[in-house]
């Protein structure tokens, strides 16, 4: 073997060791001055060009790059964990954007050609990135599943073959139409309730549950899928805040 020959002649060997420690600590400097990175790496079917953004919560950049040929990749120095913005901005579509969750790490993007205004499919090395796609996927299927049961009601309700009916089963019929309606309404609710129901531990709930005041439409319905949550989701510092949150809105509400 190279090492027993280098090994057994005197004069090789200290000048091996040498160079040996030397490019170890050369290593172990590369890998201390390394600086944290977050990478995006994208398709986008159907969005040829345009401009791949990345914006923190106070909508300063932290990265963007030009979306070439359906594809993109690009990445910036970032030590920070916290939500941000993932837009594309496309002459023919517009501005399309998204709730993120930055960290140091790789996100890999991919869109929906025929649906690109849906939440795009975004796999990450960071866990709460990975929480959000969930959530939010489960939010779109969710959404589509309503509105075709909505919609197949209320053709039903419409079918002349429908009025030949007993009044009880077209009264069932309306009531159907009606449920599926407020279930559309309650959307929101009905989504968060599922996803944690299926993932009690998720960290990004109470984000979830305070964007854009959402807890404000139904304090008392966001408490209770808020319960559900485990304790160490709970007690999170954004569990807390959440938490405080809904109670004053409840107190309120409920005066």
């Amino acid at each position: 073997m190279p090492t027993a020959i280098l090994s057994s002649n005197p004069l090789i060997t200290p000048y091996f060791m040498k160079c040996f420690f030397a490019l170890s600590l050369a290593i172990l400097a590369a890998g201390c001055t390394q600086k944290p990175t977050i990478e995006f790496t994208g398709i986008t079917p159907g969005i040829n060009d345009g401009e791949f953004i990345i914006k923190n919560i106070s909508d300063s950049t932290i990265c963007k790059t030009a979306i070439k040929s359906g594809t993109f990749t690009v990445s910036s120095e970032y030590n920070n964990g916290t939500y941000g913005y993932m837009s594309v901005n496309n002459d023919k579509l517009g501005m399309l954007a998204f709730d993120v969750y930055l960290q140091p790490g790789k996100y890999t993007v991919t869109f929906d050609r025929d649906k690109p205004y849906k939440y795009p499919d975004i796999q990450s090395t960071v866990k709460k990135q990975n929480e959000l796609t969930a959530y939010y996927h489960l939010f779109d299927k969710t959404k589509d599943e309503l509105s075709k049961k909505a919609a197949d009601l209320n053709a039903q309700l419409k079918d002349p073959k429908s009025q030949m009916l007993p009044a009880d089963a077209y009264n069932n019929l309306v009531n159907k139409y009606k449920e599926a309606e407020q279930q559309q309404l309650k959307l929101a609710t009905i989504v968060l309730s599922a996803f944690v129901d299926k993932y009690p531990d998720n960290s990004i709930t109470p984000r979830i549950i305070v964007l854009n005041n959402a807890y404000m439409s139904n304090p008392d319905s966001y408490y209770r899928i808020f319960q559900k949550l485990s304790s160490a989701a709970k007690e999170s510092p954004e569990g807390k805040a959440a938490k405080g949150l809904l109670e004053r809105a409840n107190n309120l509400t409920n005066k």
